[in-house]
């Protein structure tokens, strides 16, 4: 009776023992699955959305795949962050889109996706139309003037890449706070890059992208804020009048050459003057006389174009 006692004891630790080694080895698989994203917050603008949500077991990065609501899984556009907290900035106002969130463990091992479904972007408040114009007076600068037309905003993005980069995968700068000039630094010379360029005009809320094409090759400053004043005399008396003339300009232009003209709608003309300053005093001007373009010459041997006329 003892033996048979001592059999079932023994029988019954074995059955508890296999039955918390399988009861281990399913927790050990659960911990090593791939999990999904949970509890998907999402906050709307009128060009992006900012999605929040927590890690499922072991994902160590997110593929977030979007696209106009409707949108075959596969055929949208992608980014892939390390972050929980992720912005999607290339949306577009007042549309309907679907988000698929996919946690990654590993190469070969990724979570279910997560889809959210028929998120709406608001109203875009940024009406007006964004325009861009280059100008590189140096070989390792261009600089971008940006001007809106929609009155008051907050900055301008720009992204660019050599011409014909993918859109997404190029390089993104902005401007300061009302800032119209954009720098870009070391541009390859005589490569063409394309410029997406658009204004925000609050957070969340910009234009669309308008793209702009410039081969980086420097070319000699356009002088530019013109002014003329009267130094002494008068253009009636005597000898004449002693006269100033004065410009800026973007980079180190070897000389300047300033026409002087008789008629308010007449081009340069054979009366030139020539200064290596971006000013000059000229004496015995008659009152014939009426205006000044100035132009500058660089080191390369080439020149401006004409700035001008100033009407005096």
């Amino acid at each position: 009776m003892l033996k048979r006692s001592s059999l079932i004891l023994f029988l019954a630790v074995i059955l508890f023992s296999l039955g918390c080694s399988r009861e281990d080895k399913s927790e050990k698989e659960d911990v090593n699955t791939c999990g999904k994203v949970t509890n998907v917050q999402f906050q709307t603008f009128p060009t992006s959305v900012v999605l929040n949500f927590v890690n499922g077991n072991n994902a160590n990065s997110f593929r977030i795949e979007y696209g106009v609501t409707g949108f075959s899984q596969g055929s949208g556009k992608a980014i892939t962050s390390s972050r929980t907290n992720v912005e999607i900035t290339d949306l577009n106002p007042a549309t309907t889109y679907d988000f698929f969130i996919t946690g990654i463990c590993t190469n070969t091992d990724s979570s279910a996706p997560y889809k959210l479904s028929s998120i709406t972007t608001q109203q875009s408040e940024c009406k007006g139309s964004t325009t861009a114009q280059f100008y590189q007076y140096d070989a390792s600068q261009t600089m971008m003037q940006v001007a809106y037309s929609g009155g008051n905003f907050s900055y301008h993005e720009v992204e660019f890449g050599p011409a014909g980069f993918s859109q997404g995968s190029g390089n993104r700068i902005k401007g300061g706070s009302n800032e119209n000039m954009l720098y870009f630094n070391n541009l390859q010379l005589n490569q063409t890059y394309d410029f997406y360029v658009r204004t925000y005009c609050a957070a969340g809320d910009a234009n669309s992208f308008k793209k702009y094409t410039y081969t980086a090759t420097p070319s000699c400053p356009k002088p530019f804020n013109l002014s003329s004043y009267v130094i002494s005399g008068s253009c009636n008396v005597g000898l004449g009048a002693t006269r100033g003339f004065s410009w800026n300009s973007y980079g180190s232009p070897q000389s300047y050459t300033i026409a002087l003209i008789q008629g308010v709608t007449d081009p340069p003309g054979n009366q030139q003057f020539t200064t290596s300053n971006n000013s000059i005093a000229i004496s015995h001007l008659y009152c014939n006389w009426k205006g000044f373009y100035v132009k500058s010459n660089c080191a390369d041997g080439s020149s401006s174009e004409w700035a001008g006329p100033f009407i005096f």
